[in-house]
């Protein structure tokens, strides 16, 4: 029997997650990279003439919001030595780690851009790709063109790619510097500069926090009005992911939004004098960064409203929607987000159509994913969108539960998918529940709950924790750890299809470190 084919767009996380995967699954992978590394996003690129907009967005001083023992893969645990939260350097350590200890890299083709890929009529997908390659010792470059047919087509490349800017009057006219946030690297060239951060995102505080330090003022510019919910990553000292349970889950407050206020309001660090939202705490996505408090105190952050009108003028002055002007203003530094854009495929296949993403244009604002289970478009059976998501949590290990459900599809270990009517349905039904539960945004379009989609996901790949499962199995010290201890992603390789024979051990050595 002839082994299906599979194609991997990207050899960041996602695709990393997705050829190692297909590898286990006996498929027979090729992974396209656009770049000569793995890891994606997460690498340091300098900017620089020859390389002005690089695919990726870390700036220098970038950590990670979610906890390591949170984050990593399930079956290639994160060095238990290495600090909870990791500097992107690290990061990218850990995914050249992973690389090499499954062996991926014979089976990337680097330096090599997908510029498109065509559903067949006999339902297959043909890519085409272009390759730069050295054509001489000299250095000099030449491009070679591809087409390759595939079964099955996995796309890994991410969705921070196509900058979203937002529009106020005045902008073409402004006589200071407007940049993205994409293109942030480090702060030491806006020593002594008036800068406006627009945008409360993990990047836009991250980067005012950073600016705040040799800027002569930062604002930070509040869109909807007021800052959002701001929670510390350390609780008591420990990762506020650490806090979290599977017992808490089953037992404790019903809702993540009461649970979570409770904790913030109780030990975060919001200061007395501060007035967060009054909108529920999970609707918009979570900003760590309890430092911006410190700043907010010393008034070298100012927090205004959103900005009404840049004028053109000498005066380089930004006037905001509630009268107040600033001038002198030298960068406005926009952090408000990325599109959704695979501009290899038909638009159709992300959004649904015409007529559906016409519905959502008032509030998805061109960024609208319709996708069953958020990876399979309801149309098109043998492609899946791996890592299109936006968790509250960590999303290296949702990106290895959707290549493990994708893989266990192709080889039939599970049910195939409904039909496009029902898929449709459920699409529908999730699009509603995140109408509900968060203000209408551009950036809310693909959310998910850490804790809850690995469930559903591995209730039905068969890989669940069931608790009494796991008392007959490894006894009461794992369930006892299972159940109190780190909700670690190496639970999911204890039972099932693909267990792991070290996830006891490992789920172990975590809890050792990091005792609850």
């Amino acid at each position: 029997m002839v082994k299906p084919r599979v194609a991997i767009i990207g050899a960041g996380s996602s695709g990393l997650a997705a050829l190692k995967q297909c590898l286990d699954d006996d498929l027979v992978p090729i992974c396209f990279e656009q770049t000569s590394y793995v890891g994606g996003l997460w690498n340091f690129v300098e900017i620089d003439d020859k390389n002005k907009d690089p695919h990726s967005s870390a700036y220098k001083s970038l950590v990670i919001n979610t906890s390591k023992e949170l984050m990593t893969f399930s079956d290639f645990p994160i060095p238990a030595e290495w600090p909870h939260y990791l500097h992107n350097s690290l990061v990218t350590k850990y995914f050249n780690m992973y690389a090499d200890n499954f062996k991926l890299r014979q089976y990337i083709k680097f330096h090599t851009t997908v510029v498109r890929v065509s559903y067949l009529p006999d339902h297959r997908w043909k890519v085409k790709y272009i390759t730069c390659v050295d054509k001489d010792q000299t250095g000099e470059k030449q491009n070679s063109e591809h087409e390759e047919i595939f079964d099955f087509v996995m796309v890994c490349n991410g969705h921070h790619r196509k900058h979203r800017w937002p529009k106020y009057k005045g902008m073409d006219e402004f006589k200071g510097e407007q940049t993205h946030s994409h293109f942030y690297r480090r702060s030491a060239s806006f020593e002594n500069k008036r800068v406006v951060v627009v945008g409360v995102g993990n990047s836009g505080v991250d980067i005012a926090v950073e600016l705040s330090h040799v800027a002569s003022q930062v604002y930070l510019c509040v869109r909807r009005g007021t800052l959002p919910w701001i929670f510390p990553r350390l609780i008591g000292g420990k990762p506020i992911d650490h806090l979290r349970s599977r017992f808490s889950t089953y037992f404790l407050p019903r809702s993540p939004s009461a649970y979570a206020k409770l904790i913030v309001k109780t030990l975060g660090p919001h200061p007395p004098s501060f007035q967060p939202t009054t909108t529920s705490i999970f609707s918009s996505h979570p900003t760590l960064k309890s430092e911006l408090f410190e700043r907010l105190s010393t008034g070298t952050i100012i927090v205004t409203k959103n900005i009404l009108e840049l004028m053109p003028d000498e005066t380089k002055s930004i006037k905001f929607v509630d009268g107040s002007t600033v001038e002198n203003i030298n960068v406005i530094i926009y952090a408000t987000g990325y599109n959704i854009d695979f501009p290899f495929l038909d638009r159709d296949i992300i959004n649904g159509g015409s007529e559906i993403e016409q519905e959502f244009e008032d509030e998805y604002k061109e960024n609208l994913a319709w996708m069953y289970k958020m990876m399979f478009p309801p149309n098109y059976r043998n492609i899946a969108f791996i890592g299109l998501v936006q968790p509250i949590g960590a999303i290296f290990p949702i990106i290895e539960m959707q290549t493990r459900y994708v893989t266990s599809l192709i080889k039939g270990f599970i049910n195939p998918l409904p039909s496009p009517q029902d898929m449709n349905i459920a699409i529908r039904d999730y699009h509603n529940k995140l109408r509900k539960r968060y203000y209408l945004s551009a950036r809310h379009t693909i959310q998910v709950d850490y804790h809850s989609y690995l469930d559903e996901l591995s209730l039905e790949l068969g890989c669940y924790p069931y608790p009494l499962e796991i008392l007959k199995k490894f006894g009461f010290d794992i369930w006892k750890l299972s159940m109190f201890g780190l909700r670690t992603p190496i639970q999911y390789r204890l039972l099932g299809r693909q267990c792991w024979e070290g996830a006891k051990d490992a789920i172990m050595i975590y809890n050792k470190v990091n005792p609850n």
